[in-house]
């Protein structure tokens, strides 16, 4: 890979000149602390050094790291780098883990051109009005059976399955579920449908899919080769088809069993290399050290590839989307080391978040203390700015921590504002979803925007994201202190946060810890 080794070897000389000199700087920033007054505002986070923050964001949005592809040696390298940070800053490693790096299962999914079903006296083939979503070669005619929804759920008293004999049989399903889900959530439901029918003795599963999303789009990201969370292994038969008109789900409902003819080329599968990024800080304070704030941002982006628009450059790097969310993580490592919150902080650079959230998705559901023991997830998520006068928190006004968020961002000359782009339902995507779903309070920190204007979608996912003339180092700095200090203020809050009332989470979040 060219450029790859020099880029190596300058690691590896910075790191070994900065360790040299962390122990001065920490005592600077000791003595500092003392020197200044008794002002309790005083905190490292105050002399953290736009030189080093900038050379961070320089080096992960660099051409040489080739976009950060997940599956990639270039992201491996950024992976390494993050670690060296934390090395640096001697966060401590959890128990169980490899160095800082909690493996995170992931294969590629290579689907079959080929592909039909017959139902109804209809054909539907692959790519158009239908698409395999899993399982081997197959070629059969069997019976199906009609079963709703295909859910099963002991706490509200549903199951789709109850008094059905799917055996040998192929189970029909409408996509999705009860309610407004979002296509991540309604594709998070397909994982259960296929392991209820599985469960069962099916032999394979369709979805009946009728949703908001457009078919079209919805089958070009399920048709395409990609990564999935999981390793390789027993694949059951999966197919969604086009029932936008709900015509076929109408028939099942009047008739549901008869019989299916389906042929597929199936779906090859290969195991990928990926990880997540963790180390910790342990708090000062021994009543609420074993409670922890959790500190989240995603280090890949969408690697190499034809940009859209006129520019000629190849290489998307992400510099803001989201290599700045990263070096707030380092600086708030940096931070910590040197002064600990009364609360325990986890620091975690997660994966495939332009994937499908991969890496948070797992970390979420194998966290490296019980979950919940972990009171909060600040996440750092964004695709620029467009007022560098405030950051934008979305989720701000959802959880009892907006106070603390408030005055770490107003110490350093920031008003934070709630989402004002609520209908681009831009909580529930990004890596805080996977948190909150599950109770954990998580807002995701943003640089200040206030639409999703030309200034905005002029670097969203596009090669222009990059480090160059016109990016604004000085208000990046004030937005990585004030991401680090309003994390402080949470892990030092009194009572720990929790969601506000009436929030769409707080009944999990009560499920979660026991209120």
């Amino acid at each position: 890979m060219p450029g790859l080794q020099g880029t190596l070897e300058g690691i590896n000389s910075m790191t070994h000149a900065k360790l040299r000199f962390a122990p001065v700087f920490a005592l600077l920033i000791s003595v500092l602390s003392v020197s200044v007054g008794q002002k309790s505002a005083q905190d490292p986070e105050d002399q953290l050094r736009q030189q080093e923050a900038a050379a961070h964001l320089r080096f992960l949005a660099s051409d040489e790291l080739l976009g950060r592809m997940t599956g990639t040696q270039s992201i491996d390298v950024a992976a390494r780098y993050i670690a060296e940070q934390f090395r640096e800053w001697k966060l401590e490693v959890f128990p169980g883990m490899e160095d800082y790096f909690q493996q995170v299962p992931l294969q590629r999914r290579i689907p079959s051109a080929d592909g039909q079903i017959v139902l109804f006296g209809d054909t539907l083939v692959q790519g158009k009005r239908m698409v395999v979503r899993g399982g081997g070669p197959l070629g059969l005619k069997a019976e199906f059976v009609y079963v709703g929804y295909g859910m099963i759920d002991p706490e509200k008293k549903i199951d789709d399955f109850k008094g059905l004999d799917v055996k040998g049989k192929i189970v029909v399903a409408r996509f999705g579920g009860e309610g407004n889900l979002s296509p991540m959530a309604a594709l998070d439901l397909s994982t259960s449908k296929r392991k209820n029918a599985a469960d069962r003795g099916a032999l394979g599963l369709i979805e009946l899919y009728k949703g908001s999303f457009p078919w079209r789009m919805l089958a070009g990201f399920m048709g395409r080769s990609g990564l999935e969370l999981g390793s390789p292994g027993p694949d059951v038969p999966h197919f969604m088809v086009e029932d936008t008109t709900f015509r076929i789900g109408s028939m099942m409902e009047k008739q549901p069993q008869g019989s299916v003819s389906l042929k597929s080329g199936g779906i090859r599968r290969e195991s990928v290399a990926a990880k997540n990024v963790i180390g910790f800080v342990r708090g000062s304070d021994p009543k609420l050290r074993d409670e922890y704030v959790l500190l989240t941002a995603h280090y890949d982006h969408l690697g190499t590839g034809r940009g859209r628009g006129t520019s000629t450059d190849t290489i998307f790097n992400g510099a803001r989307d989201n290599a700045m969310g990263v070096v707030a993580l380092i600086e708030a490592a940096q931070a910590f080391s040197v002064k600990p919150p009364k609360r325990s902080v986890i620091i975690a650079a997660v994966t495939a978040e332009e994937l499908g959230e991969y890496g948070s998705r797992y970390l979420s559901a194998n966290p490296p203390v019980p979950l919940n023991r972990i009171v909060f997830d600040l996440n750092s998520d964004g695709a620029g700015y467009d007022d560098t006068t405030i950051v934008t928190v979305v989720g701000l006004e959802r959880t009892t921590a907006e106070m603390a968020i408030r005055d770490g961002s107003h110490r350093y000359g920031v008003e934070p504002i709630v989402d004002p782009v609520p209908d681009q339902q831009l909580f529930d995507r990004s890596d805080n979803a996977n948190f909150a779903a599950l109770g954990v309070p998580a807002p995701t920190y943003s640089a200040g925007f206030r639409s999703f204007g030309p200034e905005i979608m002029k670097y969203y996912h596009k090669a222009e994201d990059q480090v160059d003339d016109t990016f604004n180092f000085s208000y990046f700095l004030k937005f990585c202190k004030a991401y680090v200090h309003s994390a402080r203020l949470i892990a030092d809050m009194n009572v720990r946060p929790f969601w506000k009332s009436g929030d769409k989470y707080e009944a999990a979040g009560k499920k979660l810890y026991g209120k």
